[in-house]
């Protein structure tokens, strides 16, 4: 049954919706983890450390409620796994930051450095929303 255009713009509205749903949550949550670890790595005093390590935290669960939202709104089974992979990562990513307390500046730096798990999540994303970001 071949794809009717009505309906291919349709998906293409939802996937608009979608992907612009997580691309700011998503920008401030990697602006969030840059920020913790320049001001990690700069030694600066340890409650400039601990704010930053507060913010990246709360951008996280942002980003993971955000993706969960439209993960649960997709009625593409494809999509929704790759929006829920997005909020595996994001709270992956919170809960390690969470266990490095900000008076251990070495790992904390070691941590927020590694995007690897958000990285590869947004990358299986790009063919859907990169046109969106």
């Amino acid at each position: 049954m071949p794809t009717t255009k009505k309906a291919t713009q349709a998906a293409t509205a939802s996937n608009k919706t979608a992907c612009t749903a997580v691309r700011g949550p998503l920008a401030r949550a990697l602006a969030g983890l840059v920020a913790l670890g320049a001001i990690a790595a700069s030694a600066t005093s340890e409650t400039e450390v601990a704010s930053a390590w507060t913010e990246a935290i709360t951008r996280l669960v942002n980003l993971e409620a955000a993706a969960n939202k439209v993960a649960a709104e997709q009625t593409d089974r494809t999509l929704r796994s790759k929006f829920r992979a997005l909020a595996v990562a994001a709270g992956l990513k919170y809960t390690k930051i969470r266990s490095v307390k900000p008076p251990k500046v070495e790992a904390l730096v070691a941590v927020a450095g590694d995007t690897g798990a958000l990285e590869d999540a947004v990358n299986k994303l790009e063919p859907t929303c990169g046109k969106y970001w």
